[in-house]
């Protein structure tokens, strides 16, 4: 981020909190509350996935030749194989034979091939065919068995991006990069390389599955306004209640959530202004990753749909380095903290999943500081409109 719009940013918080106010819309909005429940939609914002460039992972998990990590998401089996020549690339985890599973593990390091558990065919790590048991009676296979179905994909800011679709021949040759830098826009993108990501390392990572619409796990990251109320045992007491700015890029989100210390920056010259160490970004990359800046880490929450009313949510922290044994003990006590309040936002949308079907609401109401909340949904209802 550009140092004045650093200190812009601080002055917009200090004037909203000497004022009472906040980062608010001229009106309220509203979605229809069978948003999270209707069949066709969530069938649509599947297909959302398998067209747009999105997480999967970050480069640091796979540092080696042969170190690979497997995903299911939205029906698709992936894998993500470093190479040889130190480049990655994925591939639908699934034999071109009868489709049986490739790699079952989670992830491993050191695979030389690619071997299905149900006939034996063999792929090298590059996606090419390799190995047929009996290869006489496949004599006149098509090229297109000869390879594993590979996707498109990119390291950019230290994460892997990829497309849940197969690669085409406008993706390549830097293709499927463009397309992520037109989506992201180039102030996120100056945000991005500015975070020095990708020299950071993934530190304590965990899945959760949760029964709820994937949107509402989206939604609990995407306004304030419920932190005085659900972390009063965790996390209020850190943060201005309900003091924030949200701004929109394109389909891509930044709000400042800001910590009470930020008070104390009136007192004291510019040039000792820093907004990390007193108020934490959360980035929304469109369409389901989380991006929340601390002072001296970044936790990650990727959120992946499975199933209308189910929800993975893949979480890591990024550091800046390896941690020490007393780094590590550090990081670990700190989101000991973070994981408690995101189990009290779970138990919320849990408690919102639950009475959807109820009937008593037909529209759930945002209010005009809860502006994340609609810039969301609006994106998802805009691009849904347009398939």
């Amino acid at each position: 981020m550009e140092r004045q719009a650093e200190i812009n940013l601080i002055k917009e918080i200090l004037s909203y909190e000497a004022d009472k106010s906040t980062d608010m819309q001229s009106h309220c909005s509203s979605i229809a509350v069978d948003c999270y429940t209707r069949d066709d939609q969530f069938e649509q914002e599947q297909q959302l996935f398998k067209e747009m460039p999105i997480i999967v992972g970050h480069g640091s998990q796979v540092p080696e030749a042969g170190d690979y990590f497997t995903r299911d998401i939205c029906q698709v089996p992936i894998i993500v194989l470093r190479q040889k020549d130190g480049s990655l690339k994925a591939f639908i985890n699934v034999c071109k034979h009868r489709g049986g599973r490739l790699a079952r593990k989670s992830s491993g390091q050191g695979l030389r091939t690619l071997v299905c558990q149900y006939h034996a065919w063999t792929y090298e790590t590059n996606g090419k065919l390799r190995g047929v048991p009996h290869r006489d009676g496949f004599s006149d296979m098509p090229d297109r068995c000869k390879s594993l179905t590979e996707l498109p994909l990119c390291e950019r800011f230290g994460f892997i991006w990829l497309r849940l679709s197969p690669i085409t021949v406008e993706d390549q040759d830097g293709g499927f990069e463009n397309t992520l830098n037109q989506l992201l826009g180039d102030t996120i993108i100056g945000d991005l390389e500015g975070y020095q990501m990708d020299s950071h390392v993934v530190f304590d990572p965990k899945d959760f599955h949760r029964p709820i619409n994937w949107k509402l796990a989206v939604d609990t990251f995407m306004e304030n306004y419920h932190v005085r109320k659900t972390h009063k045992e965790t996390i209020d007491f850190m943060f201005l209640d309900t003091v924030g700015s949200y701004k929109q890029f394109g389909l891509q989100q930044r709000n400042l959530y800001p910590k009470k210390t930020m008070t104390g920056l009136r007192e004291k010259d510019e040039s000792e202004w820093h907004i990390r160490e007193h108020g934490n970004f959360l980035y929304l990359l469109f369409p389901n990753t989380l991006l929340l800046i601390e002072p001296d880490h970044i936790n990650v929450s990727i959120v992946y749909p499975d199933g209308i009313g189910h929800t993975q949510l893949i979480n890591f922290t990024l550091l800046p380095e390896k941690p020490s044994e007393k780094g590590i003990a550090y990081f670990r006590k700190n989101n000991e903290i973070l994981y408690r309040a995101l189990e009290e936002d779970f138990s919320m949308a849990l408690d919102v999943q639950q009475g959807l079907h109820s009937g008593a609401c037909e529209e759930f109401l945002h209010g005009r500081f809860e502006q994340g909340l609609r810039y969301f949904h609006e994106n998802i209802d805009q691009l849904l409109a347009k398939r």
